[in-house]
């Protein structure tokens, strides 16, 4: 490895003592091999820690941070802050990458300067890529950086592992990881790297690597149906909603029809998480019922309730956020979780009969 290595890999490490081998070596196994790997040991219970020292005692390229616990968003910055690296990627310690992410995501940077580097996911470690292509023969779409919030929409557009950073311009322009937020610090992160990136070089559009370039093991590892989420879940995710919001309609100015998208997965991401105070978590129930009042009479659910009635958007959350209903959040929430298909036929019949009545956005 050089003094100065082409690409830093980040990979925050915490509780994954299972899986994080499996990740390490498919990096390790990159044709492309002028790398360093940052293993940043966010104080682990397992044995993480001494799997990671294993790694950098048996491989020049791996490097270990030990540090106290601050949670992922802590541990990325801090890789940040040690990479050396001409380019900046981010791995989960427990997904897995195709032998070719590396070089073909360099090849893609530095034929097309200032232009964004993403590639797509698969859900199983079968639909990973095992056969090399030549430039010429690899699949490349391109997107223009208004279509950032369509590419948010369906799932391609948010995560941190999925993309290629210009390391130097991140440190240089500062866009942090927020450690205030849990669980979704990467979507105001990557929306704001892109307005830094695409200020500098406002010719340049989205490059996405098409095909299995890397495996987001999405599996319950905890083995469980029901989810119970932290107290401030609401709050935090409007936070985050409106962070990643500032920055699509305020500067990437995204078409109406995906800002109506957006707001409507952060109102269902609302109604899970007064689902989850209502049914979920344990305590009092006229003490939880009372939290979900006091959001829904807060300044969140006031923007919520204006943005849906001014812009004519539909949710099927909407008149039960308007009304301040809970039990609609009960079942909804439900639906969400245990009868997906019968809520997006619901979602679909709604819509079609709101666009009858004041016609689709626009």
């Amino acid at each position: 490895m050089t003094a100065e290595p082409c690409i830093s890999v980040i990979m925050p490490v915490y509780g994954a003592e299972r899986w994080l081998r499996r990740a390490v070596d498919s990096l390790l196994a990159q044709t492309f091999t002028d790398f360093e790997l940052i293993l940043v040991d966010d104080e682990s219970p397992d044995n993480c820690g001494a799997i990671c020292d294993a790694y950098a005692a048996a491989d020049p390229r791996v490097r270990v941070i030990h540090q106290k616990n601050g949670g992922c968003a802590g541990a990325s910055n801090t890789g940040i802050g040690q990479a050396r690296g001409r380019w900046l990627m981010f791995m989960d310690d427990d997904d897995q990458v195709s032998p070719f992410l590396m070089e073909y995501a360099l090849d893609e940077a530095e034929a097309h300067p200032g232009d964004f580097v993403l590639w797509k996911y698969c859900m199983g470690a079968d639909g990973l890529l095992t056969q090399w292509a030549p430039r010429d023969e690899r699949r490349v779409t391109l997107y223009t950086p208004q279509q950032l919030g369509n590419l948010y929409i369906h799932g391609w557009f948010g995560a941190t592992w999925a993309m290629l950073f210009d390391r130097r311009l991140l440190q240089e322009s500062g866009p942090r990881f927020d450690t205030t937020l849990r669980n979704s610090e990467d979507l105001p992160f990557v929306f704001q790297y892109a307005r830094v990136l695409f200020t500098r070089y406002p010719e340049g559009c989205v490059r996405m690597l098409e095909g299995g370039l890397y495996f987001y093991d999405n599996l319950d590892k905890d083995g469980s149906l029901s989810r119970q989420f932290p107290r401030d879940f609401c709050d935090n995710w409007c936070r985050t909603f409106d962070l990643t919001l500032a920055e699509a309609e305020g500067f990437f100015h995204i078409p109406p029809e995906d800002s109506c998208a957006i707001y409507q997965n952060y109102l269902r991401t609302i109604g899970v998480g007064l689902h989850s105070i209502l049914c979920l978590e344990t305590g009092p129930l006229a003490e939880r019922r009372a939290r979900a009042r006091a959001f829904l009479a807060g300044p969140h659910a006031d923007r919520l309730r204006r943005v849906f009635h001014e812009r004519k958007y539909f949710s099927l959350y909407y008149w039960p956020l308007r009304l301040r209903w809970l039990w609609p959040f009960v079942r909804l929430g439900w639906m969400q979780e245990r009868e997906w298909s019968r809520y997006l036929t619901w979602h679909y019949r709604g819509q079609a009969v709101h666009d009858i009545l004041y016609g689709p956005v626009k």
